[in-house]
Parts: C-alpha cells; structure tokens; sequence
C-alpha cells in the first residue's frame, strides 16, 4: 500500500528514510508512486523544482483544487537531480523529497495540491519495467528531508546524501587538464574563417585561455542530416587546416554532433533508425521537427541503437582525428532518461535503467576508443557526472525563453552548490549586438534583414546573462561572436575582457571551489527587459519579457587552501553600493559600472 506521511512544519532540521521498497501502489497516470507526503503551505511557499540548475516557482496555492498537478518533474532537463522541495518562507521548516540512489532510474517528482486547504503533497513515482509488474521492489530509497532555510540549505542536505557516491568520488578525482584554465568559450557557428579569428584576438586582447564549442560545421543545414556529419562543408583540407591553427593558437576546441537524433526525413534512415528509434508502449515514437525552414524530422534514438552508435563513433573518430581537445555529444545529458518499449530490442520492456545504462555503456565505449580526449553534452545531469568532463547550459539565459512579460519564477544554482568541482559548466546564449546566427543552408527568404541596434533596446541583456553564469561557478560563454562584434559594442567587449581575467584570477574559487550559503545581499534592484528570440523564431517576430533583478550579482566560495571570498558583480552601467551578510562573515562596499571584486570575508561584529 501507499504510505502517506502528513506533518505540521515545526520540526527542527532532520531526516528520516520511508520504507520504499513496500511502500508501492500504481499510479492513475502510469508509474508506481512509491511514497507521498503532505505539508503545510502558506501564500508564500515556493516549490524548488530539479529543472537545469534549479529553478523557483511561486504557484498559487489557494487557486489549485485537491490533487491537482503543480509540476512532475522526469529525468533530464527537467530532473538534473533527485529533489523537490517547498520551501518555508515564514521562518518553518521546509520540506525535500529526495530519491536516493535513483540516477540511473526512470523516475518522477511531482508536486500536487493537497487533499485539504493550504496543502500541498509531494510524489516519488517509478516507471518500472513490464516485467517488474504493478508491484515492483523499489530499486531506490526515498526520503523526506525537513530543513530550515531556502534553496541552499536544500542543496546542502542533498549533498550530504550523495557526498560518498563513487561516481562522485570518481567524478571528483579526474584531471582537467586545460579545461580548467578556460576563461571564455565561445559558442560559434559555420566555417573556420568566420569562428577563429575573433577568439583567437579575445584570447590576444585578454591574456586568458579561450575554447571553442563548433557548430554548423557539417555538411548538412542545422538539425538536418543526423548522424551523418562528414565531410565538413568547408572541405576537409580547410577543415583541418582550421583545427591546426585552434591547436597553434592554444585554443580548446570541440565539434558538435549530435548523440541521440536521427533525421527520420534523411535517406540514411533506411540505414537502421527504424530498428533503433525509442518506441512507445503502443509502437509508434517521438519525433520533432526542430529546424522550421527544412521541415525535417529528428526521432530520439533508444540507449540500445547499434547501428545508430556504429556511424556515430565512426562521425566521431573523423572529427576527433582532426586535432579536437574534446567531442561535443548532444542531447545524452538531457533527454538520455526514460522508457522503450521497442520489440526489436534487447533490454527490458518500459523503465527501469535500462536507458541510462545503455547511453552510459555508449560513451564508455566512444571515450575508450579515444583516451586523452574530453566529453561534453548538453545541460548538468549527475546520471552521466563521471562520463562527462563538462556541460553546455542554457539556463543563465532563462528570461529569453520565458515568453512576453513578467518573468514567474527564478534559476538557482542548486546543482553547482552540489556539484562544483565535479565538472566543468559553461553555456548561456548572450549574444553582444542581439545578432542570432543564420545558417546560409537554409531558406534565405526567411533570414531577418532588419536587424535593429539591439544593444540600445535591450542594454543589460549580454552582461545578466554572462555574469550570471559565472556567479553560478560556470565558465564564461559568449555566443555568436563575430569579428565585427569587438569594435560594435566596445563597452561589453571590455565587460567580456574583464570577465575573462576575474575568472582567470580566481580559479581557485569559481572552478575549485566549493559553494558556500550566499547569505543576504542588499543593493538596489532594476527592471530589465529581454528579447525573446531564437534561430528559429519567424523573420521580424519577437517578444519581451521583463525581470526585476538585483544589480549586484554575487556568491561565497572556499578555495581547497580555505580562501572564502565573494564574488560580486555589478552589470549595470552605474556605480552600486552592496551589503552581504552571510553565516561566514560580512561584507559591503562601491561597485563601478561593469565590474567584478572577489571580497574577502571578514567576520561579522
């Protein structure tokens, strides 16, 4: 039967392991909800919810009806880690849901309302696999976590459940190498002529290490043609040739392919992506049509993909062969979760780990094949942490995909308090002149032609979306930086140019080191607008959203030598005056315009 567990929120900090393993029933929409419990809520209850790096919603409780969803949160982009939280404003205890042991699993987190009013109930759910039946054992513990505080203090209970992980260990161990000492990626796209030069003056002007992440490269238009990449659309010879001066400039470099898509419209779908495709229990599967212009059709692939993952580590052995640091995987990191019921397959029917496992056993193979070489794919997940060297994420960009007006909920950085130190994070889609790319392959009807001075419009945009990244202990990114880009908006570049070196000095914080409780930051706040606008959004279309932001942004780390030190940023274009009180000391000074200071942390009177 269903355990159900319901409690005032008045306990102090503690922690208590349900009987998962006899506590299963199924669920009305599929799954076995493993354990429920309801607590308390008031107006201003939150729920953090696992998406990216985290993420805070502010629902409406009283508006919701009884057993309502609010949120159901499944592994990947929407499930990074294993924890659902509400959170007590009011000075209560909070409340974690917490699976324990469950990376490689397909599971879910939901969040209802609850049975009676100012209620909320919180859900561990497992998709099991056919086989298991209606009743399975539960491969994972769940547990409830009461806690006092807000959105770090539940990334530190979380933490001290994974802290003695191997995986994490493991994970932790590994050598960076020249990883490490990137200060600036550049998400760049098309021929080496246009993404080369304008990082190899950065890496000049800055004196830092600079990295390339590759895109658009291939022979077929973006989100067209996968897996088949080669030959590169500039010619092998040029290719090549642009490799050899990343390597000479001493620029890290990597090229995206795709690691679970097959264009379902290409002719090298007869090639076997019927027999790989990830199928639905009723047969039939998913497939998107990412790219507007071409129309065609990307089907996820299942973990079990033979000869799917056979013309990729060939893709991969001609790519890496030019002289690449590392591979660039897509999709694995956020979308390699779930079920298949695909009757060709080996693997068990459904859920279980199955998908984890066999993308899991995938990269062990493409990474045995080529030692020395990094791995990246796209968005923080701990399923693949050790497999991973680093992550690609979107999240310091949140506002650019939150639709016009008001912007609801705020991104925290629950995974990096957790993680830091475990992987190497950059990515966000700051563009410096609000130029997005335009891949040359596609219809030119539809290229924008009336780009408008969008750094005029948008003036606070680029630097909110690269200084929150770093604050959140991710290395700087910039995208769609074109050589004309430097001399257009000289005061960003230079906001770039600092930012490179801040990092750059700080390494010992903002890669080594560990996230300490930000504590309480009082400066003054600014409504900021955002473009809402994408490769893909329609010729002369946009919208905007508006967020009220503090103008300093900040976070508190301790070195592996004991260094504890805010890192602060002023992004806008006027001095601002700060004060942080955190448990670990105090701080508070000027800020000029566009500017970084690591503070040290003196201890409060």
């Amino acid at each position: 039967m269903k355990t159900e567990t319901r409690f005032m929120l008045s306990a102090i900090v503690c922690a208590a392991a349900l009987s998962a393993a006899t506590a299963a029933t199924a669920a009305p929409a599929g799954g076995v909800v493993v354990t429920s419990v309801t607590v308390r809520v008031s107006k201003d209850s939150s729920l953090l919810v696992p998406h990216s790096v985290g993420e805070i919603r502010f629902p409406d409780w009283s508006a919701k009806k009884a057993g309502e969803e609010i949120v159901e949160c499944r592994p990947g982009w929407g499930m990074t880690y294993r924890m659902l939280a509400v959170l007590c404003a009011d000075g209560g205890d909070s409340v974690a849901m917490v699976q324990k042991g469950a990376r490689q699993y397909a599971t879910r987190l939901r969040a209802k309302a609850g049975p009676g009013k100012d209620e909320a109930t919180l859900e561990s759910v497992y998709d099991p696999t056919d086989d298991e039946g209606d009743s399975p054992k539960i491969p994972f513990e769940t547990m409830v976590v009461r806690f006092r505080g807000g959105w770090f203090e539940a990334a530190k209970a979380y933490r001290d459940v994974v802290k003695d992980e191997p995986w994490l260990r493991q994970a932790r161990a590994r050598d960076f190498g020249r990883l490490r000492e990137v200060s600036m990626w550049f998400w760049n796209r098309r021929s080496s002529d246009i993404v080369i030069p304008p990082i190899e003056k950065f890496q000049q002007d800055s004196g830092t290490p600079a990295a390339l992440s590759w895109y658009w490269w291939h022979t077929p238009p973006y989100d067209t043609g996968y897996p088949f990449y080669w030959p590169p659309r500039e010619g092998e010879e040029n290719f090549r040739a642009g490799v050899r001066r990343l390597n000479r400039s001493g620029i890290y470099c990597q090229a995206y392919i795709n690691g679970m898509c097959w264009d379902v419209d290409d002719p090298g779908w007869v090639r076997g992506g019927e027999r790989c495709v990830r199928r639905r229990a009723d047969g039939t599967f998913k497939s998107t049509e990412w790219n507007r212009f071409d129309r065609h059709r990307l089907a996820d692939m299942c973990g079990e993909a033979p000869e799917f993952q056979s013309i990729l580590r060939d893709q991969v052995r001609r790519v890496l062969d030019c002289g690449f640091d590392s591979q660039y995987l897509d999709c694995i990191g956020n979308s390699g979760y779930g079920c298949c019921w695909s009757k060709e397959h080996t693997h068990p029917k459904g859920g279980g780990r199955h998908m984890v496992d066999d993308f899991a056993k995938f990269v062990r193979t493409v990474r045995s094949e080529h030692p020395g070489k990094g791995f990246c794919t796209e968005d923080v997940n701990e399923s693949y942490l050790e497999l991973f060297d680093s992550f690609i994420v979107t999240a310091p960009s949140y506002e650019r995909f939150s639709g016009a007006g008001e912007v609801k909920v705020e991104k925290v950085p629950v995974f990096p308090a957790i993680y830091h130190g475990a992987y190497a994070g950059f990515g966000n889609y700051a563009t410096i002149d609000g130029i997005l790319p335009w891949d040359p392959l596609w219809d030119a009807s539809e290229r924008w032609t009336d780009e408008k001075d969008w750094p005029r419009l948008f003036p606070d945009q680029f630097r909110v979306e690269v200084a929150r990244g770093v604050v959140w202990g991710l290395q700087p990114t910039v995208h769609n930086f074109r050589s004309e880009c430097a001399a257009k908006c000289p005061d960003d570049y230079r906001f770039m140019l600092d930012t490179a070196r801040f990092h750059h000095a700080n390494l010992d914080l903002l890669f080594d080191g560990e996230m300490l409780s930000p504590g309480r930051l009082a400066c003054a706040r600014k409504k900021v607008e955002f473009i809402n606008r994408g490769v893909y959004s329609k010729k002369g279309e946009y919208a905007v959203a508006t967020h009220v932001l503090p103008t300093v942004f900040h976070s508190v780390w301790r070195s592996p030598s004991g260094r504890v030190a805010a890192t602060l940023c002023n992004w806008t274009n006027d001095p601002q005056s700060y004060s942080l009180a955190t448990p670990d000391g105090a701080a508070r000074g000027l800020l000029p315009p566009r500017s970084w200071t690591a503070v040290p942390i003196s201890v409060a009177k």
